[in-house]
């Protein structure tokens, strides 16, 4: 892997560790090797950063539809957010 790669894959780990306040590193790791369908030790770097990419990617539009759902029915924003 390249360093510029790698410098993505560590740029994305950070996004995901902003995602995720509550997770530990070893298991925001284990959790992106989970998405890639590895074991932690035998994880590539490609296969991480890809992982992690998608999951990334993934989030933004489940985010981005919520948006636009609210955008259309208000109620959606009453307590500030998607109550479960």
């Amino acid at each position: 892997m390249t360093d510029a790669a790698r410098a993505e894959l560590f740029a994305a780990l950070a996004e995901l560790a902003r995602r995720y306040p509550h997770w530990r590193v070893g298991q925001l790791v284990a959790n992106v090797a989970g998405w890639a369908d590895a074991e932690v030790w035998d994880a590539e770097d490609k296969q991480l950063l890809d992982a992690a990419r998608a999951h990334l990617g993934e989030a933004a539009e489940a985010e981005a539809d919520w948006r636009r759902a609210a955008e259309r029915d208000p109620a959606l924003n009453k307590g500030g957010g998607l109550d479960l």
